[in-house]
């Protein structure tokens, strides 16, 4: 006999003793049995639903994944980190031209690239992203709504809670069927999982870092927590008008119901920001142990949640296998930089795997670190380009923030008999994050806009852009590059490195500029000497200007020379933020500020957003 709907064939038929309802529960039905089957085909079709509407946002994405599929190097990198077998090495200037600095925003000095035309072997495909097409509608999603979520992605929360506020109402009312919510709920634990998981498919199919969604996971466990809750309180007044909750709450599947919420509400209570932000671990923990209790209640509170739990758990289990996959075990060298508040760690053994912008969680395997300072795992944006320095390798500049980067410190100063760094053996798990779909070798410009430890971001960047287009694979042809710290003496520990990518964008004909900018007045032992910086690297007082910044280097993109193979035409401007929520929304604004001709003419500007917060 077949099933009376095509349910039935993923979740078989529902019985009464698999769900709590009551006979005289619902007035409009009369078995409960078709109560439950009713529930289960509404929160079904809720989960297509929304599966539809992820399919159809990849569907509008494809074009932007075959560009990035399409090139061998985007394609490779971003998924494990390797040592590779030939690195590549970037030729060495040895000549470096002195720059007095400028301390006005409109006395701009940019080095002058080859003027020899490069004969590109293969640059990459260029797609312009849906914020390019979809321009005069940017600037309203970006208002500023609550905290780093804007009016876009404020809207699409309202519109994950219509979908599933209709699915609670649908044909009922929670007054007289309080089971409906409960199965809402349940229905939702594997979206929850997977926006929460670092390996997860939502991020693959629409070119987004599982950072960038986690507030959608925030949003989506708050709203099965208040269905859960709606779905307890219903029976519990049930109940207790009718005098019979003593007898119900001593069956043992609601008892395992009582576990359940309890769960639920304590996975809410530790989620809150300041657990997140001031007592991590403790967020960690009693997450993992709530978590995994509650899949175990809510399967024996409710034989109907079985599906819906598996399809959950399933998701967890490829999560914690991939990341098991993606761990190193290494041996780390660490470095003390007082002038940046922050500790370097190279590891040489890791050279390869990783796209700018993406981040590693590391734990370092020592006693200094404390009882439990071992056992901790800390994300760093990664401040080195894949594939090009083979002596340092991996590297992550920990910025000084609080009690585990302070021992990390510490362990830095200590140094050997023969006065080398320090060397420690750490886990590394990674990469996550990044850029996504977006392929920032793909435009003419690039304006990096850094502030503080954002320099990681900044570093990993433009070393790639550099050596993709001496390699002949970018289109890059101006490149900018915004570091905003307090103290002048951040530059030192950094000096070197500018040094470097200057002299091989000079080679490899990218127009390079550096310009950094510090807020605090030059006190006695945090100065940097300004005579000795190299042509294209500028240091100034005060706060830069990024409306100036953005739109001279967009004038000197279009002025560019086009290079063979990049079409007749400029192919666009990438905007990459690093730093405070504050740099970000500045950026936000100069973007908009441009005019939209102004951005039609350049090939539109795009803004990546590499801003990691809990």
């Amino acid at each position: 006999m077949m099933p009376d709907n095509p349910v039935q064939l993923a979740f078989g038929s529902i019985s009464h003793e698999g769900s709590p309802t009551l006979a005289r529960a619902h007035s409009h039905s009369s078995h409960p049995g078709d109560v439950g089957r009713e529930n289960v085909t509404v929160v079904f079709w809720t989960d297509v639903f929304l599966a539809f509407i992820l399919v159809l946002c990849m569907i509008l994405q494809l074009p932007r994944i075959y560009a990035r599929l399409s090139n061998p190097s985007e394609r490779r990198n971003g998924h494990f980190l390797y040592r590779s077998a030939k690195p590549t090495h970037l030729p060495e200037s040895s000549s470096i031209a002195s720059q007095s600095t400028d301390n006005s925003e409109s006395g701009l000095v940019f080095t002058s690239g080859s003027e020899e035309k490069r004969v590109r072997s293969s640059l990459p495909i260029h797609v312009p992203a849906w914020e390019c097409v979809l321009r005069p509608a940017v600037p309203f999603l970006r208002t500023p709504f609550i905290e780093r979520i804007h009016l876009g992605g404020t809207l699409f929360c309202a519109f994950y809670f219509g979908v599933l506020l209709f699915a609670g109402l649908y044909q009922t009312s929670v007054f007289t069927n309080p089971l409906r919510p409960g199965y809402v709920a349940v229905s939702q634990i594997p979206w929850v999982i997977v926006l929460a998981s670092k390996n997860n498919i939502i991020s693959l199919l629409l070119g987004i870092g599982w950072d960038h969604l986690n507030y959608i996971h925030r949003f989506a466990g708050r709203l099965l927590t208040i269905a859960a809750n709606i779905h307890v309180l219903g029976y519990v007044y049930k109940w207790t008008m009718a005098g019979s909750f003593t007898r119900h709450i001593s069956e043992a599947r609601y008892a395992w119901g009582v576990v359940a919420i309890v769960c639920i509400d304590v996975l809410f209570f530790f989620s809150l920001a300041i657990w997140r932000l001031r007592a991590y671990n403790v967020f960690y923990l009693s997450h993992v142990v709530a978590f995994i209790l509650f899949l175990v209640a809510v399967c024996l509170h409710m034989r109907a949640a079985v599906p819906w739990v598996i399809a959950g758990a399933g998701v967890y289990v490829v999560d914690i296998l991939l990341r098991c996959l993606k761990t190193r075990i290494c041996t780390a060298r660490v470095q003390c930089l007082p002038e940046l508040c922050a500790t370097s760690v190279e590891i040489p053994s890791l050279t390869s795997g990783w796209r700018a912008g993406q981040h590693v969680r590391i734990r370092v395997l020592s006693r200094s670190m404390g009882w439990l300072g071992w056992a901790e795992t800390h994300p760093f944006t990664i401040a080195s380009a894949s594939g090009c320095v083979a002596q340092q390798g991996l590297v992550l500049l920990c910025k000084n923030t609080g009690r585990w980067t302070k021992r990390l410190q510490e362990l830095s100063r200590q140094e050997k008999m023969d006065g080398s760094n320090m060397t420690v053996s750490v886990m590394v798990q990674g990469p996550y994050g990044g850029p996504g779909d977006t392929m920032s070798s793909s435009f003419s410009g690039v304006l990096l806009v850094l502030g503080g430890s954002g320099i990681s971001y900044g570093l990993a960047a433009a070393e790639e852009l550099v050596r993709k287009a001496s390699e002949g694979t970018s289109s890059v042809t101006v490149l900018d590059l915004v570091w905003c710290v307090r103290y002048s003496d951040c530059l030192t520990p950094m000096l070197p490195i500018f040094t470097s990518l200057l002299a091989q964008s000079e080679s490899a004909g990218v127009t390079f500029q550096v310009s950094v900018f510090h807020s605090r007045a030059p006190i006695p032992g945090r100065t940097c000497d300004v005579y000795d910086l190299p042509a294209g690297l500028s240091l100034l007082s005060g706060r830069p200007s990024i409306p100036v910044r953005l739109r001279d280097l967009v004038s000197r993109t279009q002025m560019a020379d086009l290079l063979p193979g990049a079409g007749n035409k400029p192919r666009g401007v990438l905007v990459g933020v690093c730093g405070p929520m504050e740099l970000g929304e500045d950026v936000r604004m100069a973007i908009d500020e441009i005019e939209s001709d102004v951005q039609r003419a350049v090939g539109g500007i795009e803004l990546l957003e590499e801003i990691y917060s809990l």
